[in-house]
């Protein structure tokens, strides 16, 4: 082999193989971009997972618990190590005065200390035991912040979820419609050439392709957007391929079998029961909680605290001279006498939260029973409206393909066409909508009896 053949020998090995590492890196990009398909349990349990709220909450229960431990820290003894140095105006005793037969007390105007004092509180007037307590309130609330946090993000992602489901269905109508109407205006467009049709005819079939693509194209950006939306609440970034997996149709025994233990005679009794599981009527209880033992914390002001104390130290004088030990141990008692109304003011304020936050549960409790009948009759009503636009559904679809055919035969007109061709549409996307508004409604009932949760969690996870 010459020179000139070896060259583009190894021209052609060299260009192969920078077409293999081409082809592989494009498949590993390809594989990179994949969507990564969901459906809408795995959309939950990846959400639970990396929302920041989740972990927000999470470290808000650590701190109340962290909290707690402070506050309870207060029942025992507290030793605290101290040393000063002091230099007075005029000399003053290093140690005690002596007895008669003793050697004077030395006298010296500096003076040292160090040494350890403590503190046992023995009665406070309830005030540390009410701010255990009160502690352990904020524990609990945070806890039913957390686990209403979980709760409106599952419902969040729920929704998010099955409104990609339906912008999907909605996208797969209208390219149905695109594709249908397309398909008479080519035929529109050969009759023209025919004479057969007016060129107004054609006009008017442009404009209603004109204004299908451009509905689709707003719901093709719509889909993206609530594939963002889903994707921020998965705690991905968004631009995140998403692709779910999953069908509006589903209609559960669960949920059927709730809505008719709300309904039945007991109805009633179930529903108060459930609304009281909600995690934040449950934090809202906890705060009122918590009001109480501030309202008691406020009134054990008036009454006196009680401690035992101690104190052991070395002190000496200039130069360290006369340097010993001392100690001292006894009980203190202190009681406030006058204040000016300060205690009277705290205790009418602490009352005052108390009502507002019992007010408050009231009100929440009026509220949560307003959004269960609201979710019932949303459900009732997406149900009739599914029956009506599946009749309406067949009915449209019958409609225009005679209408159709009549067209076709000479016989229609394109006004009568594109009238049909708009109902069978209009009568599809009422149908989806029906679904779409049936799966909101079973989850907001979900949400505001607290029922909602991951599959396979119990009402004890």
């Amino acid at each position: 082999m010459d020179r000139t053949g070896f060259t583009r020998l190894v021209s052609l090995c060299l260009l192969t193989l920078v077409l293999i590492a081409g082809l592989v890196l494009g498949s590993g990009l390809e594989t990179a971009r994949a969507a990564k398909v969901l459906t809408l349990d795995e959309a939950v349990r990846t959400a639970l997972a990396n929302s920041p709220k989740i972990k927000e909450n999470r470290a808000v229960v650590r701190g109340a618990v962290s909290g707690r431990k402070a506050v309870r820290a207060g029942l025992f003894p507290q030793v605290n190590g101290y040393a000063r140095y002091d230099r007075f105006s005029d000399p003053v005793s290093v140690v005690p005065i002596q007895g008669l037969n003793l050697p004077p007390p030395l006298f010296s105007r500096d003076q040292y200390q160090a040494g350890l004092s403590f503190r046992v509180p023995l009665y406070e007037g309830g005030r540390l035991r009410s701010g255990i307590r009160a502690a352990a309130k904020d524990v609990g609330v945070a806890r039913a912040g957390l686990a209403y946090s979980r709760e409106t993000l599952i419902a969040a992602v729920t929704d998010t979820f099955n409104s990609i489901l339906y912008l999907k269905s909605l996208r797969r109508a209208k390219e149905k419609t695109l594709a249908a109407i397309e398909k008479t205006r080519k035929d529109a467009a050969l009759r023209l050439k025919l004479g057969r049709i007016a060129p107004l005819d054609l006009m008017e079939i442009d404009t209603q392709v004109a204004s299908e693509r451009l509905d689709l194209v707003r719901t093709r950006e719509t889909l993206k957007r609530a594939g963002q939306q889903l994707c921020l609440l998965l705690g991905w970034s968004p631009a995140t391929a998403v692709e779910t997996r999953g069908s509006l149709e589903k209609n559960g025994k669960e949920e059927a079998d709730l809505v008719a233990s709300l309904t039945g005679p007991e109805g009633r009794g179930r529903l108060k029961k459930c609304i009281g599981k909600r995690p934040d009527i449950i934090r809202a209880g906890k705060m009122v909680e918590r009001a109480d033992e501030s309202l008691r914390i406020a009134k054990g002001l008036r009454l006196p605290s009680v401690d035992l104390v101690g104190d052991y130290g070395r002190h000496a004088g200039a130069g360290l001279d006369g340097e010993e030990g001392r100690w001292s141990a006894g009980i203190h008692v202190s009681m406030n006498i006058f204040n000016s109304g300060l205690i009277a003011a705290k205790v009418a304020g602490a009352r005052a939260k108390r009502d507002a936050a019992a007010l408050a549960l009231n009100g929440l409790r009026l509220k949560a029973e307003s959004q269960v009948y609201a979710a019932l009759s949303s459900l009732r009503e997406a149900g009739a409206r599914i029956a009506l636009a599946g009749k309406a559904r067949m009915t449209a679809a019958e409609a225009y393909k005679i209408e159709t055919l009549r067209y076709r035969k000479g016989t229609g007109t394109v006004t009568d066409l594109l009238k049909a061709q708009a109902a069978w549409w209009q009568a599809k996307a009422q149908y989806i909508r029906a679904l779409f508004d049936r799966r909101q409604a079973v989850t907001a009932l979900r949400l505001a009896t607290a029922v909602i949760r991951p599959a396979g969690q119990s009402d004890g996870s």
